[in-house]
């Protein structure tokens, strides 16, 4: 018995996210114990918050909690054609790092040229690929249109 609870309690919750009650949910999904989401203010295009925690509440947030949502020119939007898709990616730098939240589709490189999605977060560092973290309940993908973010430079600190 204490073997299933603790295995429900380890499971990724799919509705888990962290948004506030007065915020429509852009992206969120479950990366380990954790929780990423990108959250926009009711009825308000134009601004964005990145969001990311556990149980215990958010660890890290941009802009820093208790701020309003930033505008479009501190998150920017980049796109990459794959075969079979392609890869979308919400950016922001903060404190000489690069978050990219993506969200990709494409075929593999079988010989059935399977489709597959994947989303998560990727965190660089002077172009360096510091962490990866792909969700594991497969995300749900961006969850409205981002066409008003500003191109993403690409140039990474």
């Amino acid at each position: 018995m204490l073997a299933l609870l603790l295995a429900v309690n380890l499971a990724p919750q799919a509705n888990a996210q962290l948004c506030t009650p007065d915020e429509a949910v852009v992206f969120s999904c479950q990366v380990g114990a954790k929780t990423v989401s990108l959250c926009r203010p009711q009825g308000v295009r134009g601004q964005l918050a990145y969001r990311f925690g556990g149980r215990d509440g958010v660890e890290m947030s941009f802009p820093r909690a208790g701020t309003r949502a930033a505008g479009a020119g501190r998150f920017g939007l980049a796109t990459t054609p794959l075969f079979g898709g392609g890869v979308t990616r919400v950016v922001f730098d903060r404190g000489g790092y690069r978050y990219e939240v993506y969200s990709k589709s494409a075929r593999a490189d079988d010989a059935e040229r399977t489709p597959y999605v994947e989303d998560g977060v990727i965190v660089r560092r002077g172009g360096k690929t510091m962490w990866h973290l792909v969700c594991e309940d497969g995300g749900a993908g961006f969850r409205e249109e981002l066409g008003w973010l500003p191109r993403a430079a690409d140039t990474a600190p």
